[in-house]
């Protein structure tokens, strides 16, 4: 039966998952010196759904509130059975070595900027607008080209204050990976890791950033949760 994989853990301490796909049970099994979190499907591939997405990563999100360390697998392929997956898992496990260290004791923390919604979308006023003139079709065009100033003018202010924010956490981010078009509303965002010792002081370290920096922007966390950006499983 087709087996989807939704990490690997240090087998250092028991773990009862919850159900994760479709309500489906998960199981655990032994690989040499680790754990994988596995579910049976009776389908030959795998749809990737929103619903499918947040249950995948609940599954891990358990395990990091559990406090183990996880190596996430993404969500989209699927296992013969568990004997193609331990075939697999055992033609990367230097790689898998490699990035179980770097995990462990540590989790992913999301950095998030978005625009106030009290902030002005363009730089120049309507006073400014109005003065030149030219008809309905100009004033569009104008209006068009002040928007995307205002935005470009957003996203460096966004990008700078992640700049801040980077050096604020210097002592407390193992790494930080820049977030690839975040989704709107999002403006900028950074995936820091962090050791579970550190996630105080990163809180609290970005409630002081973001209270510097006035009202201009939001600045949200998302975390801990398993380090999708810094490490994922590899083979097949």
């Amino acid at each position: 039966m087709p087996v989807h994989l939704y990490g690997v853990l240090d087998a250092d301490a028991p773990f009862a998952p919850t159900k994760g796909l479709d309500g489906r049970v998960v199981r655990v099994f032994a690989l040499g010196g680790r754990l994988a979190l596995v579910s049976d499907l009776d389908e030959p591939k795998l749809a990737v759904t929103p619903r499918r997405l947040r249950e995948h990563d609940a599954v891990l999100r358990d395990a990091v509130a559990a406090g183990r360390s996880v190596v996430p697998a993404r969500l989209g392929r699927l296992y013969a059975d568990d004997s193609a997956l331990t075939s697999a898992l055992e033609a990367y496990d230097s790689v898998l070595d490699v990035a179980m260290t770097l995990v462990r004791g540590r989790v992913e923390m999301s950095l998030l900027i978005a625009g106030s919604r009290s902030s002005p979308s363009s730089p120049l006023s309507e006073h400014a607008s109005e003065r030149g003139g030219g008809g309905p079709g100009r004033e569009h065009l104008r209006r068009l080209r002040s928007e995307r100033e205002g935005e470009r003018n957003m996203l460096h202010g966004a990008s700078d204050l992640a700049q801040v924010a980077a050096c604020a956490l210097s002592g407390i981010v193992v790494a930080e990976r820049a977030v690839a078009n975040p989704a709107p509303p999002v403006l900028v965002a950074r995936a820091h890791l962090v050791a579970r010792d550190h996630i105080s002081r990163y809180l609290v370290t970005v409630k002081a950033v973001a209270a510097a920096s006035g009202s201009a922007y939001r600045v949200a966390v998302r975390g801990p949760g398993a380090a999708y950006s810094f490490a994922a499983v590899q083979g097949g």
